[in-house]
């Protein structure tokens, strides 16, 4: 029926054209009409016509690149953003939007009209309508974004940017601010109460949020005088809206300016958002907790040093007594203020840091946030253990007590987890989001001790975590495995008493193609466990090689699986040593066959994975000599140097190859060189292995630079045998 209507056809006409009543046709077409917005039908072809313009434009560049045929279409289109009827307008301004996203190089002629356009919209239009204006500048800001971050990397290269493919950044946010930003902090004061932040709930003070965020990031320090008097005008205004859009313009901004121009306001600030953190209104107090998280997370270094104890201690008090959205960002600012300790070095001289007063209160305080009855809400449980997880991560020296307190405490959560009943699948998820977020902390709290200190607990955490891979959740079992790793890191040789019962679930993982992320973590756990027990994993070797080659063969494994599993291959084998010769043919063979592998020029992503699985293969070559040389098995090898020889010359000359694949194939060279000498003095001599080798003397990466020099020495000393 909308068809027929759309090319003029009364109802007498359709009804008769369809095999329907004119009754039925009449019915129809009053739902078409009320559906639109609308009891015209001209305004209904509109809108269907403006639906397949937005539809159709990534099909019409032709018509985009003449002036006649352009003028036509944006006239038509900035027309139906004046229709009296709003799904109309709507659709209209989609089509402008996605303009700018593939046609910014064509705006230059419509830009004064677009302004005007959606400016007048942004300010008194219906919000559907108006979320669409908005939604504009915020694709320039995205546009200009690209375009400026490729201008700067070509500057960088000392290239000149190819005009045809990057056209230049005509800087027309830059030119909007003084009217832009306006307009969006005012839409900021237009917050709904109601709003929980998804999606669903999307609203003319978020999408101005955003909008300024990308303008902030745009036109960074150009930003930050058409901010401030707003944000210093209003933050402690009597009306809640303005202090609350006042608050998040400052925080939308902070991620644009230089430290230099933003840090000192972010310094004034610390203060007046400590005492809001108190404000009567909740979105106040939400807001201010979020802009506290993102000045931790961008401008830690701005922070007045005498205001961090009113700082960690402010934020301590909301973990406990605030909604579950304020004691989130609580826990997202603690996350934040703990890894500005990650890159503190001088931890390990005096002994203790700052948050070492802190430490006890922070992780009692979190742990009983965990224990939230709203803890679901809002990621509140998994905010809290995130930040458990960052501060065991920069703990000083004078707090590993503590972790050594803390450790049987969590894995006492871990095994009273077991027993939570489940009744409903809500119950399940909640279940195993818990045991997951516990085995995290388990997995920090190993990395953070020294064997010696973990053995004591090792059997009672290894019997829960082998519990926990009892259940079929996916999740869950990642984590389990990530905090098997780690013990096994810490225990070395001493974790092969827990490998009998983990084989099965091992193998159940490293068969899990479905869930490929499991089996990329299980793949990573037995190169872990193989660097561990060493030759103690050989028992266990003839399931697991057979699981990983039955993975690299099934067609429906996800690619990104592969190059783990080759490098698994090389840790084994440096793990076994000649005990790897049964299955060194089949190993080689697949190893070839990854080797032959190519990926366009032109297809960035495909060409990113090739160099992933060349960096597998040549791990794999690494281990694998290196695990023969020590076995003196060395001539088991000479059968298949040519492969190995033959990736090296293609990689010589892959000018899609990056620098790790070319620091790898440098150690390659070097390994295979030491291991069977003049056994491959033909091969060494050859100009592709100079050349990766000159490549890798040139690279500008030091630890490439002296693997070129000690493997340029090796083939040397072959050379004048």
């Amino acid at each position: 029926v909308l068809e027929r209507m759309t090319k003029g056809e009364s109802n007498k006409q359709i009804a008769y054209n369809l095999s329907l009543s004119e009754k039925t046709v009449k019915m129809h077409r009053g739902l078409i009409l009320e559906k639109i917005g609308t009891h015209n039908v001209a305004d209904a072809i509109r809108l269907a016509a403006a639906h397949a313009l937005r539809n159709s434009l990534l099909f019409t560049r032709k018509n985009m690149e003449n002036q006649q045929e352009r003028n036509m279409i944006m006239q038509t289109i900035c027309e139906a953003t004046q229709s009296t009827t709003m799904n109309v307008r709507e659709a209209a301004y989609e089509c402008i939007v996605q303009i700018a996203y593939q046609y910014y190089d064509k705006l230059a002629d419509y830009m004064q009209t677009l302004f005007t356009l959606t400016f007048g919209t942004i300010k008194s239009d219906e919000e559907k309508v108006a979320l669409q204006a908005i939604e504009f500048w915020s694709t320039l800001c995205e546009e200009e974004q690209e375009l400026l971050d490729e201008e700067a990397d070509a500057k960088d290269r000392g290239d000149a940017v190819d005009a045809p493919l990057f056209p230049a950044c005509v800087r027309y946010v830059a030119a909007a601010l003084e009217h832009l930003v306006p307009l969006l902090m005012e839409t900021m004061t237009k917050q709904d109460e109601d709003a929980d932040g998804d999606d669903e709930n999307w609203n003319l003070a978020m999408a101005g949020a955003t909008c300024l965020g990308l303008v902030a990031e745009t036109v960074e320090d150009l930003v930050v005088p058409h901010v401030m008097p707003f944000v210093q005008q209003h933050i402690k205004s009597e009306n809640w809206r303005y202090r609350e859009a006042s608050t998040m313009t400052f925080g939308s901004i902070l991620n644009g300016p230089s430290p230099d121009v933003i840090g000192p306001f972010v310094n004034q600030s610390i203060p007046v958002l400590l005492q809001a953190l108190a404000d009567e209104n909740v979105m106040v107090r939400d807001t201010t907790a979020w802009v506290i998280a993102r000045i931790c997370e961008l401008h830690v270094r701005a922070i007045p040093e005498e205001t961090f104890p009113t700082l960690v201690n402010g934020l301590m008090s909301k973990l406990l007594t605030e909604t579950p959205r304020v004691s989130t960002q609580a826990c997202f600012a603690l996350h934040n203020v703990a890894a500005a300790f990650a890159t503190d070095t001088a931890a390990q001289t005096t002994g203790t840091n700052a948050l070492s007063t802190y430490m006890p209160q922070l992780l009692q305080a979190l742990l009983q946030v965990a224990d939230r009855e709203d803890a679901d809400e809002a990621n509140l449980r998994v905010s809290a253990f995130e930040a458990v997880n960052m501060l065991i991560q920069v703990g000083a020296p004078d707090v590993r007590p503590l972790f050594l307190q803390l450790l049987p405490a969590i894995n006492d959560r871990l095994s009273k987890s077991l027993t939570i009943p489940v009744l409903t699948n809500d119950d399940r998820e909640q279940k195993e989001g818990l045991q997951g977020l516990l085995c995290g902390v388990i997995q920090v709290l190993a990395l953070s001790m020294t064997k010696e200190e973990l053995v004591p607990h090792a059997d009672a955490i290894m019997t829960n975590l082998l519990h926990v891979l009892q259940s079929k959740n996916a999740t869950c079992h990642e984590e389990v495995f990530s905090a098997t790793s780690s013990i096994a890191d810490q225990l070395e040789d001493a974790f092969e008493k827990y490998m009998s019962a983990l084989q099965p679930f091992l193998i159940m993982g490293l068969s899990n193609f479905e869930a490929y992320h499991v089996c990329i973590i299980a793949v990573g756990l037995v190169g872990d466990l193989a660097r561990s027990m060493e030759a103690k994993i050989q028992p266990y070797c003839d399931e697991i090689m057979s699981a990983l080659l039955q993975s690299l063969q099934n067609q429906s494994l996800h690619r990104s699986v592969k190059p783990p599993v080759l490098s698994a291959f090389g840790d084994i084998a440096l793990a076994i040593g000649p005990l790897f010769e049964p299955y060194l043919q089949v190993s080689l063979m697949m190893l070839f066959q990854a080797s032959q592998t190519r990926a366009p020029e032109d297809d960035d992503e495909l060409i990113e994975y090739v160099n992933s699985l060349r960096e597998g293969i040549l791990e794999a070559y690494t281990g694998i000599v290196q695990g023969l040389k020590e076995g003196n098995r060395a001539e088991l090898l000479l059968p298949y140097v040519d492969a190995i020889f033959g990736f090296l010359d293609v990689l010589s000359t892959d000018e899609t190859r990056d620098i790790d694949v070319l620091g790898k194939a440098v150690g390659v060279i070097g390994d295979v060189a030491s291991t069977l000498g003049v056994g491959v003095k033909a091969q060494m001599s050859q100009p592709y292995i100079g050349s990766l080798l000159k490549d890798g003397h040139e690279s500008g990466d030091e630890t490439i630079m002296e693997t070129a020099r000690w493997a340029n020495g090796v083939v040397q000393q072959i050379a004048a045998q």
